[in-house]
């Protein structure tokens, strides 16, 4: 029913309204400017971890797969007096407002304070899933074996009472976003179309609109952008290639975990002869955060042509921590090495293995501390209208008025047309083949 009501709303938005009306969708519901494109492919069954790369992650195509965690402990146990009783003692973070604005609004308790409060405060969690949680989590078979968990980031638990809106986004890992409960609705668009949607994307990692009403005054781009509505259920999980942009609502009580990993070339050898001898599931504990990994994964996308990592690029790139933080990272990594870091000694396992536990020990009793750097934003970001855009001269004006921008191949947007052609699957492999392991636009709030 939600997802008839959802169409139908976003039809009634496109339609009714005057057919003369040169912004469609202005001041609406993110969607409501152009029907959503035919589905993503739904599969009722899980792959392979060989045929999830080769027809997937290979070709940057997101896919869902329906009920594939069903049975599992986390679908069948989690409700509230089981979380409350079993890990009421652990700390997590949680967010102030369930509409981002990418403020940083964090505060912590333990989950069972949490617990008492979440269905009547507007708050949602968002935390690393504690270790005592992830026995009790299963990673799905396309991922167990391959080189996926070898190349694991990040993995991110959401829980909240619904009413979450993200902000419209990218985010530089390869993603398999997994329900436990409640429904969450997704707003998809390939990621050729980021620089016709909005330039700031370049800068933040994600776009300044309003997702509850998309000013195309400021946003004209994206009158002409396709997107792909996906549904995401108890049970399902969705593979979100990186770079996709996205945005997310939740509804009802929501409790759903991503899986972060960086993109790698398939290791055959490392899985058995026979594919049907992977098991179905595997508990996440069974496998380590590498905070090597996760350094190397954020170093690799703003190297400089001259092979080093400098702590001022950092600072452009991840808004959590300032500049002075980011260069004692890199003396921690590399004693010496005065704020450039040669990324051939990540690459080459140069850097002794305590030297990236310090530095995540390190960067973790800040956040504990909340003495980290201030967020490098524009104040005006979720303000209305952007009429100027803070740059190193102090501000310049975008004249979107004749805007014509190249987003794969030869392929050309052009504002002024009627439509847009949507890229193909080749198109989309092509530019993440691209982009991918090089820079990138996304803007890393969290932790290294």
């Amino acid at each position: 029913m939600l997802r008839i009501a959802f169409a139908l709303l976003t039809t009634l938005a496109v339609f009714v309204r005057n057919e003369d009306d040169p912004l469609p969708g202005h001041m609406q519901p993110i969607g409501s400017h152009r029907p959503p494109e035919e589905s993503i492919e739904v599969r009722t069954s899980v792959p392979d971890p060989l045929e999830f790369y080769d027809k997937y992650m290979a070709r940057h195509t997101p896919v869902l797969f329906k009920a594939a965690l069903a049975g599992t402990p986390a679908v069948t146990l989690w409700n509230d007096e089981y979380l409350s009783k079993t890990f009421g003692d652990l700390t997590i973070g949680f967010e102030v407002g369930k509409k981002e604005d990418r403020k940083g609004n964090s505060n912590s308790s333990t989950f069972g304070e949490f617990l008492k409060r979440y269905k009547t405060e507007d708050i949602y969690l968002v935390d690393d899933m504690p270790g005592d949680m992830q026995q009790e989590w299963m990673v799905p078979r396309c991922l167990l074996c391959g080189g996926y968990m070898e190349y694991l980031n990040f993995c991110f638990m959401w829980f909240s009472n619904g009413g979450t809106k993200s902000v419209l986004h990218t985010d530089s890992y390869e993603n398999l976003h997994c329900l436990a409960s409640g429904i969450k609705e997704f707003v998809l668009i390939p990621p050729e179309f980021s620089d016709v949607i909005g330039p700031e994307h370049a800068e933040l990692g994600y776009y300044c609109i309003d997702v509850e009403k998309v000013n195309m005054t400021s946003h004209p781009g994206m009158m002409k952008v396709p997107w792909y509505y996906v549904r995401v259920e108890p049970g399902d999980c969705l593979y979100l290639p990186c770079n996709w942009i996205h945005h997310v609502s939740s509804h009802g009580r929501n409790l759903g975990v991503n899986i972060w990993w960086s993109w790698f070339d398939f290791i055959r050898n490392k899985c058995p002869e026979d594919m049907s001898e992977v098991p179905d599931f595997l508990p996440l504990a069974q496998f380590q955060l590498q905070p090597e990994k996760q350094i190397v994964s954020v170093f690799v996308e703003i190297v400089r042509e001259d092979g080093y990592v400098y702590a001022e690029d950092l600072a452009k790139v991840i808004s959590k921590y300032n500049y002075s933080i980011l260069h004692q990272v890199l003396e921690m990594l590399d004693p010496g090495c005065d704020g450039k870091l040669l990324v051939s000694k990540l690459t080459r396992d140069e850097i002794p293995q305590e030297n990236y536990v310090n530095v995540k020990e390190f960067l973790d009793t800040l956040d504990a501390s909340n003495k980290d750097g201030e967020p490098q934003e524009p104040e005006n970001c979720f303000g209305g209208l952007i009429e100027e855009w803070p740059d190193d001269e102090g501000g310049k004006e975008f004249d979107w008025s004749n805007k014509r921008e190249k987003y794969s191949g030869d392929h050309q947007v052009d504002i002024g047309e009627d439509d847009i052609q949507v890229p193909s699957v080749e198109d989309i492999a092509k530019f993440h083949r691209q982009y991918s392991g090089k820079k990138t636009s996304t803007k890393h709030n969290g932790a290294i």
